[in-house]
């Protein structure tokens, strides 16, 4: 009995104490972010059961839980924390992004996703925060610097101008080098307008097996653009603004008025009698001040994201105004996005994206010399002594009525007294240049469960871009818009309009399976698509203006000049399919195929199929390293692909064709078939590694890969026909090796991470064909090419002669003679640069102390060579231009040692290694120092300041402007690294402020 007794008080005890130990708490504490800021409507929930509360606006949370239970805290985007209680009652959390896991980092890589830790391909990711503090106005601008393998070129710093991205180097010569875009499912080749602050990422797929599923379309490499989307139980309405002030990086200095006089008289002293004409006596005009200003930059943005379990919504509304340093460029954009996904059933789910964009530019001429309009070579090229309007000067000419003749009158513009069509930098800047562009992105898509782990999408994208673009010279202000002065005879003023508008509209649809069992895994994708391109073009124009009118109007002009309709529509259809098995998480092997129709090409030529292939090894997940503290991923992997390029084959290629031209009636030959053209196709080799160390605080990606380019696209012009005859012959390689680490240096209340990525490229072109040499783009100056093809040379190599020295004796410029004939002669021309750079990196460091924070990028290049023809066109001293201060350095005297020869020396007016300068840099291309506030402040949920300075400081041995230029580049991009009037690079200091609430 007292056994018994005994027994049962030691069971009842014991009740007791599990029960006291298991009694529930109240936890209470606090959810923070990386940076210590507070979290609000973070999940707090206990393990097991349904019980679960969310934080408040300062990150504070309570709940009820066992002392012995396990508390969950999960936000979107950061990784989910699960903690034990152990009789704890506050308990404080901070969460670190899903960046810093890598296995839980989720990749787009084309018609779905994959975890980049099983990633077999070469994929970049750059996310928002990487941009989300600077004052930039394009996607390209929030690429450059922050990803390997791929190159970005700012070539000018006029608002609203194109940036020149480039991965992996230059495929083609004649068919366009720039990536494709997938803007939320809308392919598309110009990002244009796109609102960075809608960004949520962007993934670079770099390798032809991850692009070769693209086919037709992603031979140049494919960025996946996603944008933010609305969240579940949430409601959260920002707005974001940022206003600064830009001003020139540098100027060039030019000779002033009696140094331009002393060297007048020695090119010829008889230019020296307008510059002394009494006229011009006491004008000294500084051009730089009359042109060159401070810009402002102001960018508005509000959006709202929220909605329930089953509706979710995006919308937001963006504003942009940049006034350029040089009056009147200018751009401004306004924009709004709207994205919707719904749970139309429990099998069935809606997505739809709608962009809609605005933008108008005020364009000015840049990038030529002043006799072909280039109001920034003007700038320094236009003598001090001309005013800018001919009514400042001392003696104006009058008829024989005594009124004042043409270049006189008020309001216009002083006449160049050696060569009229030479304006002064105003008077080119007067002329009316500019471009209205309308342009809605719509994507609608459905999601179907059709079994468990079968799903089918269907896809309708349109891209529609209409544009507007106007150039007027007009009849009162301008010596060009003149024409003839004092002659009424004469029609004058000119100019012209052109309309274009494009429809690109894409139809998909794809089936997805997936099959699991035991350590096996397979995703199946099936897909076919649908994609047809129409553009319609325009052209009026038209001369006989009244004096009065300052903008071009077809119905204002007397006589029309030019009345050209063009249409023209592309049709591709595609059936492409993807495997990926995985096996025990181990071993990942991954098919592609592609097949594309394009209507370019002859029905014997229209399909190109591109395959490709790639595997993986997670050597991290073997059992002989998964115990392994240090190393949290090793993975290496391998792949191989084919793309293909028809970007620069006409619409109807296999057809001679035709022009009537509505004005004359005249036809003539517009286009010279050839049924035999054939794709551009893209052979690529990729091997890669990725580590993740240090639990994920040191992570390093490198790629090593070669690119083949077969089949180019080229064009001859036959003898007695102006229009070009295009075929296929050639090859260009690429090859290259990149790098890139992320370390967190620092954790805790004082954090410091750093990014650094460094690319490496060489080009060579393997085979031309026909012609050996392909000489491109003349300099007006000499009139000399610059850039030659030639086999076993790069793209961009610059060609002309080298410089032997300035004869002491004469003052005359003399070459090599690098063929040794005895004799200089077009034959001793020979590369003289290049102008693809050795590398280019990006450096980002990120730092924060609570609240306070502090990001710099550095950006650079090296090996790059630049042809300074702005520089040339200062310095040839060959007629009655201002030079810069450079050419004070000049052959005066026998016996002068120099580098600069006499002034009006003929031998000096050639393309030479003269004007080859290193363009190496390193740029400390912007700096940001902010505040988050770490509580509730003006009832807002999150209030943040930041300054950010742009382009701060750039350290390089170039002369000019800025080293990051590109006078002539285009789609192609085969003649980069030219300098002639390039709008200068801008310094910007802005002020910014984020909320949400």
């Amino acid at each position: 009995m007292k056994f018994t007794k005994s027994l049962i008080f030691s069971i009842t005890s014991l009740l007791f104490s599990l029960i006291a130990m298991a009694q529930d708490v109240t936890v209470s504490g606090r959810i923070k972010d990386e940076r210590g800021m507070p979290v609000s409507n973070a999940i707090v929930s206990l393990k097991g059961t349904t019980r679960s509360t969310i934080s408040d606006m300062d990150g504070n949370f309570q709940l009820k839980t066992p002392s012995n239970g396990v508390i969950i805290v999960s936000y979107v985007g950061y990784v989910t924390v699960n903690e034990m209680v152990n009789d704890r009652i506050k308990i404080d959390f901070q969460l670190e992004p899903e960046l810093q896991s890598l296995k839980e980092v989720v990749i787009n890589v084309g018609y779905g996703s994959q975890k980049k830790s099983k990633l077999t391909t070469a994929v970049s990711t750059v996310r928002a925060d990487a941009f989300a503090d600077r004052p930039i106005y394009s996607v390209a601008q929030a690429l450059q610097g922050n990803a390997a393998g791929i190159t970005v070129t700012q070539p000018s710093g006029k608002p609203g101008s194109g940036l020149d991205v480039r991965i992996r180097g230059l495929n083609s010569i004649n068919s366009g080098n720039n990536p494709l875009y997938v803007i939320d499912g809308i392919q598309t080749t110009n990002i244009e307008g796109i609102n960075t602050d809608d960004i949520v990422d962007m993934q670079i797929l770099k390798d032809a097996s991850a692009t070769a599923i693209y086919g037709v379309n992603g031979a140049s490499g494919v960025i996946i653009i996603t944008t933010k989307r609305g969240k579940a139980n949430k409601n959260i309405f920002e707005f974001n603004s940022f206003v600064g002030i830009s001003n020139v990086v540098k100027n060039i200095d030019v000779l002033n008025l009696g140094q331009y006089k002393t060297m007048l008289s020695e090119i010829n002293p008889s230019y020296l009698s307008n510059a002394n004409n009494p006229r011009y006596e006491g004008i000294n005009t500084n051009w730089a001040d009359q042109v060159l200003d401070t810009g402002v930059d102001q960018n508005y943005n509000f959006s709202y994201a929220g909605g329930t379990d089953n509706l979710r919504i995006y919308g937001a509304l963006g504003y942009q105004n940049t006034n350029g340093v040089i009056s009147p460029s200018e751009y401004k954009r306004l924009s709004g996005k709207l994205n919707v996904d719904a749970n139309l059933t429990g099998w069935l789910k809606l997505n739809a994206s709608l962009n809609v964009i605005n933008s108008d530019l005020s364009n000015i001429g840049d990038n030529n010399s002043v006799g072909q309009g280039g109001a920034v070579m003007s700038l320094f090229v236009t003598p001090a002594f001309m005013p800018t309007y001919g009514s400042e000067l001392k003696v104006r000419d009058k008829d024989a009525s005594g009124n004042y003749t043409d270049g006189y009158k008020e309001g216009q513009f002083a006449k160049n007294p050696y060569q009229s069509a030479w304006e002064n930098p105003v008077s080119l800047l007067a002329r009316q240049n500019i471009s209205n562009v309308n342009r809605v992105l719509s994507n609608l898509g459905f999601e179907a469960t059709l079994l468990k782990d079968l799903v089918w999408k269907t896809n309708l994208s349109t891209d529609i871009k209409i544009q507007e673009d106007k150039y007027f010279v007009d009849a009162y202000r301008s010596s060009a818009g003149r024409v003839n002065d004092n002659d009424s005879t004469v029609d004058k003023g000119y100019g012209n309009v052109t309309n274009s508008q494009n429809v690109n509209i894409n139809f998909e649809n794809t089936l997805g399976y997936k099959i699991s069992k035991d350590k096996n895994d397979l995703n199946l994708l099936f897909g076919n698509s649908v994609q047809k391109n129409k553009e319609d073009w325009a052209r009026i124009s038209g001369r006989g203006f009244d004096t009065a009118v300052r903008s071009f109007e077809t119905n204002e002009a007397k006589i029309i000049t030019e009345n050209q309709v063009r249409e023209k529509e592309i049709t591709n259809a595609s059936f492409f399919g993807r495997a990926i098995y995985t096996f025990d998480n181990k071993y990942i092997l991954s098919g592609v195929f592609r097949a594309s129709g394009v209507s370019q090409l002859s029905k014997d030529n229209k399909w190109g199929y591109f395959p490709g292939v790639s595997a993986a090894w997670i050597i991290s997940n073997e059992n002989f390293l998964k115990e392994n503290k240090v190393v949290n991923q090793l993975k290496i992997r391998g792949g191989w692909g084919q793309t293909g390029n028809v970007s620069g084959i006409p619409a109807y290629s296999s057809y001679d064709l035709n022009y009537t031209d509505p004005i004359n009636g005249g036809t003539s030959l517009d286009q010279i078939g050839n049924s035999d053209l054939r794709w551009e196709t893209n052979t690529d080799i990729n091997i890669g590694l990725d580590l993740a160390i240090l639990n994920n605080r040191i992570k390093f990606t490198t790629d090593v890969y070669k690119k083949n380019t077969k089949n180019l696209l080229q064009v001859i012009y036959f003898p007695g026909f102006s229009q070009p005859y295009f075929y296929n012959v050639g090859e260009i390689e690429n090859k290259g090796v990149e790098f890139s680490i992320d370390t967190q240096n620092f954790k805790g209340d004082f954090k410091w991470n750093t990014n650094f990525n460094i690319s490496f490229n060489t080009n060579v072109i393997n085979k031309l064909g026909l012609q050996k040499t392909l000489d491109l783009q003349t300099l007006t100056s000499v009139g000399e090419k610059v850039v030659r093809l030639e086999e076993g040379r790069s793209l961009g190599t610059f060609y002309g002669y080298k410089v032997d020295k300035v004869d002491a004796a004469t003052g005359a410029l003399l070459y090599k003679d690098t063929n040794g004939d005895g004799q200089v002669t077009p034959d001793d021309r020979t590369e003289i640069g290049n102008a693809m750079p050795d590398y280019v990196f990006g450096l980002t460091n990120s730092f924060s102390y609570k609240g306070a924070y502090l990001d710099v990028l550095v950006t650079g290049s090296q090996g790059n060579d630049v042809y300074n023809a702005s520089r040339m066109d200062l310095t040839l001293m060959s007629d009655f231009k201002n030079q810069s201060t450079e050419v004070l350095n000049r052959w005066t005297t026998p016996g002068q040692v120099t580098n600069t020869p006499r002034a009006n020396d003929p031998n000096a007016l050639h393309v030479s290694d003269r004007f080859v300068e290193d363009g190496s840099y390193v740029r400390i291309k912007a700096v940001t120092i902010g505040y988050k506030f770490t509580k509730q402040i003006l009832g807002l949920n999150s209030l943040s300041i930041y300054t950010t300075a742009q382009n701060l400081y750039t350290f390089t041995k170039y002369k000019g402007f800025d080293p990051e230029v590109g006078a002539f580049n285009d789609n192609k991009g085969v003649t980069p690294g030219i300098d002639l009037g390039t709008y200068p690079q801008v310094k910007t200091f802005v002020f910014g402020i984020k909320a949400s609430f």
